[in-house]
C-alpha cells in the first residue's frame, strides 16, 4: 500500500468569495480555517458548509391511494379529464410577470410577448420601415435627379 492511498481525502464542497463572489472548491479539512481566493487574492474564512434539506416524502403508492375513499371517488373524474385534449384559451392564458417596475403613476408590469403578439409588432415595424424607406428614396430621388439650373449669360 503507498503512501498517497493511506491519507484520506477531504470532502469537498462549495464556497463562495466574499469578495468576488467566486466559486471555490474547498475541503472540509479548510472549515473554519483560512482560505484563498484565486480570482480576487482574498484571505476569508472558511464557513461550515451547508448541510442539504432533506428529501421530499414519496408519494403514496397506488395501493394506499386505492384504499382512500377520497382516491376511489376521484379517479373516474380525473381518469375522463386526463383523456380529453387540453383546450387552450387565448383570452383565458395566465401569463406571469417577468418582473415589476415602480414608476410615479403606479407599478408597471413587465411580461413577455406571446407568438401573436410578437407577430403583430414584427408586422408594424416591417410596415414602418418600409414607409421610412420609401420615403428616404423618393427624397433622394427628387434632391439628386434634377438637373442644376443653368444661368443664361
Amino acid at each position: 500500500m503507498n503512501s498517497i492511498d493511506a491519507v484520506p481525502e477531504p470532502d469537498l464542497f462549495a464556497v463562495a468569495c466574499p469578495r468576488c463572489a467566486a466559486a471555490l472548491a474547498v475541503g472540509d479539512d479548510l472549515v473554519g480555517g483560512l482560505a484563498g481566493c484565486p480570482v480576487c487574492q482574498t484571505t476569508f474564512l472558511v464557513p461550515e458548509p451547508e448541510i442539504p434539506p432533506p428529501p421530499a416524502q414519496p408519494a403514496p403508492t397506488t395501493a394506499a391511494a386505492a384504499a382512500d375513499p377520497v382516491w376511489r371517488e376521484m379517479a373516474p373524474a380525473l381518469a375522463d379529464a386526463a383523456a380529453q385534449p387540453l383546450e387552450r384559451h387565448r383570452g383565458l392564458e395566465f401569463r406571469e410577470p417577468v418582473s415589476t417596475l415602480e414608476t410615479e403613476d403606479g407599478t408597471l408590469e413587465l411580461r413577455r410577448l406571446s407568438d401573436e403578439e410578437k407577430r403583430l409588432r414584427r408586422g408594424r415595424r416591417n410596415l414602418i420601415m418600409l414607409l421610412v424607406g420609401t420615403t428616404i428614396l423618393i427624397v433622394l430621388t427628387l434632391l439628386l435627379g434634377r438637373e442644376p439650373n443653368k444661368k443664361p449669360r
